[in-house]
């Protein structure tokens, strides 16, 4: 059997029908990005109503999601408001790492009607200093 020319690479890695053709953007061998620092990270005092102070250093998602907590006060923040992919993940986080956060669930109306949650952060909790 004689080898087949493939043109345009089709199939070039899934059958093994010689070299593998890698996409290119603008002329870029690739479109991974580069690993930077976490935009949002710092240390936080957390101050729980009748518990042990603690400090914890959060860094990404958790951190914007501590910082909009803390900008809400007892308003508390809701994903509708603060839109974000993940909120109840981060949340989650939070709380595994000690940060007391109560959901309230409340009722929306418009063509998707339902309910939502609201998240408010039940400590006093300041930014900054470290461990």
């Amino acid at each position: 059997m004689t080898e087949m020319e493939n043109p345009g690479c089709a199939l070039a890695g899934a059958t093994g029908a010689g070299k593998p053709c890698h996409a290119t953007a603008a002329g870029a061998p690739t479109l991974a990005q580069p690993k930077t620092r976490a935009k949002r990270a710092g240390f936080y005092h957390v101050m729980p109503d009748g518990g042990e102070p603690f400090t914890l250093y959060a860094v990404g998602r958790e951190a914007w999601a501590l910082d909009r907590l803390r900008m809400a006060g007892l308003q508390g923040c809701t994903p509708i408001e603060q839109p974000a992919p993940r909120w109840s993940a981060y949340v989650h986080s939070l709380r595994g790492r000690g940060v007391p956060i109560e959901t309230l669930t409340e009722p929306h109306g418009g063509e998707f009607a339902g309910h939502h949650g609201r998240y408010v952060l039940r400590a006093i909790v300041r930014k900054g200093g470290a461990a």
